[in-house]
């Protein structure tokens, strides 16, 4: 006759690690066998996920779980893949369910957790964390071929904005792979996206600058202290700042934008601020007053009107 057995120290300590979550194989090797398991979801403290999966915290749900769900179902060797991987990497994704590479010769099935996929570009050797991810780049350029223009944009500025890698990272990486969706594509904006910091920017340069003719302007300069500018048309002294929010988070922002503003003020530049709705909704009207501005302080140009312009 057994005797009653209860979780051991080191088996909370697995689990936590895990998220709450623990196999049978993992309980057996703690000293936690089949019918203790039972007992314990017997007495609705644990709950038996799938076969051989338990979860010891029922109803403490988050991404983090349900990615560690996946893997310990789908088992070694795998890697989390897709927007699972970003958001275990750090990016804003809230996957539905996560995608999980396992070598070419294993065939687990796909669960309601889990989207099983194979990998045969060697992702799993490049794989990292735990629970087990696909690295960055592969996660960015596995994502980024299933997005629209400005989709991957957001994506790629976000991968340097966090310094989660770099463009030549994934530059390199691209090139690495034979097959990828839009390759030109993510060509053109590994280029275009040198110094640009959000999607926003792009689309300033993109739909504003270059469109229109405009002069190239400078990306991301400090011209006084803790302070970056978006666009700096250095010769004409004037600061193009670009904000996607809705107004600012809080006073404190505010304020430090003004104190920035009027310290360039004091060196003689000149601050020209746009929203999203602005560069997006009116990108030639911008064109017009940066143009303008440009002109009144030494630029020997003209703009260029664009299909789009009355």
């Amino acid at each position: 006759m057994h005797h009653r057995q209860a979780p051991s120290a080191a088996l909370w300590s697995l689990a936590a690690a895990q998220r709450d979550l623990l196999t049978t194989a993992q309980a057996a090797s703690l000293g936690l066998r089949e019918d203790g398991l039972q007992r314990l979801v017997e007495q609705s403290n644990w709950r038996r996920l799938s076969n051989g999966l338990y979860d010891t915290a029922p109803g403490h749900d988050s991404p983090l779980k349900n990615a560690w769900t996946a893997a310990l179902q789908v088992g070694e060797p795998s890697a989390i893949g897709g927007d699972a991987a970003l958001a275990l990497h750090g990016f804003d994704r809230r996957p539905a369910v996560p995608v999980v590479w396992v070598p070419d010769d294993r065939r687990p099935r796909s669960t309601t957790n889990a989207r099983v996929r194979r990998d045969k570009i060697g992702r799993l050797g490049r794989r990292t964390g735990s629970p087990s991810r696909i690295c960055v780049e592969d996660a960015v350029l596995d994502v980024g071929q299933r997005l629209g223009v400005e989709s991957l944009v957001g994506l790629l500025s976000d991968a340097v904005r966090l310094r989660l890698t770099t463009l030549d990272r994934i530059r390199h990486s691209l090139r690495g792979r034979k097959r990828v969706r839009h390759r030109a594509l993510f060509e053109d904006l590994l280029n275009d996206l040198v110094g640009v910091e959000s999607t926003l920017e792009y689309v300033y340069r993109r739909d504003v600058e270059r469109t229109h003719g405009l002069p190239k302007g400078a990306r991301q300069k400090s011209l006084s202290a803790g302070t970056r500018s978006d666009v700096l048309y250095d010769e004409q002294a004037v600061i193009v700042e670009l904000d996607g929010r809705f107004g600012h988070v809080d006073a404190n922002s505010a304020f430090r934008d003004l104190h920035r503003d009027n310290a360039h003020a004091q060196r003689k530049m000149v601050t020209l601020r746009y929203g999203s709705a602005d560069v997006r909704g009116k990108p030639c009207d911008v064109a017009r007053q940066v143009s303008a501005t440009l002109r009144d302080r030494g630029w020997l140009g003209s703009p260029v009107p664009c299909p789009r312009c009355p």
